[in-house]
């Protein structure tokens, strides 16, 4: 949330999310998903998240390049919280994927249908100088998977808050690994608020590295709605 928002406990809060990202190896992540909030406290909410998603990979095994499509679902029960213009969620569930291989090389473990457990941690303050710090997190247990993103956005238009739509700026930072891979981005990102219809907008890219193809470049879209 750019602003702070009063709201009465036990409110029901729904937002819907999406976004893809794909660097310049044909690898990518795709998803659109929801979250429902309820409140039970001023400072506190139930909530749940489902997150139809589409996850492309390559590694290499065998002397082969192997691609890796991977349609999957996520399904999460947490709590959030809210302090002014902080916000914290700590959430936990399952992940379901159906992974294809080509070619379909017998040494690798993720294949076909997988189920395993699903963390994900996020966090989101807005400082009195109109600087946003960001942090999404979370582990997978299909193939021990830990991903990290720091965000620090900087508010650059509207100070004011006389027109509706905010133009933010920053850079990111994101983290990946598993014990057989390890990746690593680091770009820029430009979001337009909606500050009427608690709309943002998204466009980030950078430079990648990762231990598939070494250096490369990634960019990406991604919008969140709140009602």
């Amino acid at each position: 949330m750019l602003l702070g928002v009063v709201v009465r406990a036990n409110a029901f809060e729904p937002s819907v999310f999406g976004g893809a990202e794909f660097d310049n190896h044909g690898q990518g992540f795709a998803f659109l998903g929801g979250d429902i909030a309820q409140r039970v406290h001023p400072n506190f909410s139930l909530a749940g998240r489902l997150m139809p998603n589409f996850l492309t990979y390559k590694f290499r095994s065998e002397g082969d390049m192997v691609t890796a499509t991977s349609p999957g679902v996520y399904a999460l029960l947490g709590v959030k919280g809210r302090w002014g213009q902080t916000s914290a969620g700590l959430l936990a569930g399952a992940e379901v994927r159906d992974t294809e291989l080509d070619p379909d090389v017998h040494s690798a473990e993720v294949r076909g249908t997988t189920a395993a457990p699903l963390v994900q941690a996020e966090f989101d303050t807005w400082l009195p100088s109109r600087t946003n710090l960001g942090y999404f997190g979370s582990f997978t247990n299909t193939d021990g998977f830990i991903y990290q993103k720091g965000t620090v956005k900087q508010q650059l238009t509207n100070l004011d808050y006389s027109r509706p739509n905010t133009v933010n700026g920053g850079v990111e930072v994101v983290w990946g690994s598993n014990p057989d891979f390890e990746m690593f981005q680091a770009g820029l990102v430009i979001e337009v608020f909606s500050i009427p219809h608690t709309l943002s907008l998204q466009v980030r890219g950078g430079y990648k590295h990762d231990t598939t193809f070494g250096s490369g470049f990634y960019g990406g879209l991604s919008f969140f709605k709140g009602f």
